[in-house]
């Protein structure tokens, strides 16, 4: 079930949306002190954390900031009051997802909290790609290692063959442990692989 954390000192705005929410068949968490939420909370477990950007004790802008740094995928709507536009845009650039101008229509909500569900859920199979990538990286060897970031350049067998000081044969033979190690079906598929890893040729 997707989880909603609502960051917000006012107890009545809390219950009127964590309501909307729950009704509409979210997971609700709901804190009124920004600090408690930042020492309590399971951020791992959260889909979207939806933050007031003007609380007496936290600036909103200073829990973003704190979240950015502690989990900068993790999609923040700040909720703001009239005229507090400018601080919303500015949150945005600062990496918050989108803003809400309070009072906000259930439609609107809902079209907020499903983007940003499906923005973590992305990011989550994204995480579990690069972990199952480097995975398989740790089982190349050094030399199979040394072909894959060859292999990035695109050039053919005989030039990293020279650059490598072996022979074009024993490249062909690392090339195709590592596109079966890496489960590559070609060449591009193992670009894109090296991308995601940070493999790059040595200079």
């Amino acid at each position: 079930m997707t989880k909603i954390i609502l960051v917000d000192d006012d107890p009545a705005i809390l219950d009127a949306l964590g309501s909307r929410l729950e009704l509409a068949g979210y997971a609700v968490e709901t804190h009124e002190d920004a600090e408690r939420f930042l020492d309590s909370a399971d951020l791992s477990a959260a889909d979207c954390i939806m933050l007031d950007i003007r609380m007496p004790k936290h600036d909103g802008m200073e829990v973003l900031e704190r979240l950015q740094k502690r989990d900068p995928a993790l999609p923040v709507v700040m909720m703001t009051g009239h005229g507090d536009v400018d601080l919303a845009v500015a949150a945005i650039q600062k990496g918050a997802m989108d803003f809400l101008e309070k009072p906000f229509p259930d439609a609107r909500l809902m079209d907020v909290v499903e983007k940003a569900a499906v923005r973590r859920e992305t990011g989550r199979d994204e995480s579990r790609y690069r972990a199952d990538l480097a995975t398989k990286a740790e089982q190349l060897t050094p030399r199979e290692v040394e072909v894959f970031r060859e292999l990035v350049t695109g050039q053919p067998n005989k030039v990293i063959a020279y650059n490598l000081g072996c022979s074009p044969r024993t490249v062909e033979i690392h090339r195709a442990r590592v596109m079966t190690k890496m489960g590559a079906q070609n060449l591009a598929e193992i670009v894109r692989m090296a991308i995601q890893l940070g493999i790059q040729p040595e200079i």
